[in-house]
């Protein structure tokens, strides 16, 4: 009678799961920094479309907002001319990058003269107290380096 065996050798197994766990080890870490990287051009165009909102409103009004006019808590801005009619919403949500509590989502600052204040929040929204400036900074998570600016 002949017994004919089919199947892997437990060596072949080992072998298989080894591979495979280098190519883990290549891949995953590239896909990290990939979603990193994705996370913060989704908030430098977040950025942009702010600046553009700013401008859009200069444009109809002859002057951007004044920093009076707008307020932020939390993440959110809120006031009423810019938001909703220039953009829909600014608020923690929309920021994608991983930022410690509190420093996710957008901070609006008095800008003077070429003097920016250190930022507190992912986005940074820099008014004029007479509605002549307004400027707009993305920051990364530690908020350490400007990633963009409109500068």
């Amino acid at each position: 009678m002949v017994k004919n065996e089919k199947g892997f050798t437990l060596l072949e197994v080992m072998l298989v799961v080894v591979i495979l766990a280098i190519l883990a080890a290549i891949v995953i870490p590239r896909f990290i920094g990939n979603a990193e990287t994705a996370r913060e051009k989704a908030d430098i165009t977040t950025g942009r479309e702010v600046k553009a909102a700013l401008d859009r409103y200069q444009v109809d009004n002859g002057i951007y907002p004044k920093i009076d006019e707008l307020s932020a808590a939390n993440g959110t801005i809120t006031g009423s001319g810019l938001i909703p009619d220039y953009i829909a919403r600014l608020d923690s949500t929309v920021t994608q990058q991983k930022a410690e509590a509190g420093k996710t989502g957008f901070g609006i600052e008095e800008i003077t003269g070429n003097t920016f204040p250190d930022p507190g929040n992912l986005i940074m929204v820099y008014l004029s107290s007479d509605g002549s400036q307004a400027e707009v900074k993305v920051f990364d998570e530690s908020l350490a380096s400007t990633l963009w600016s409109s500068i």
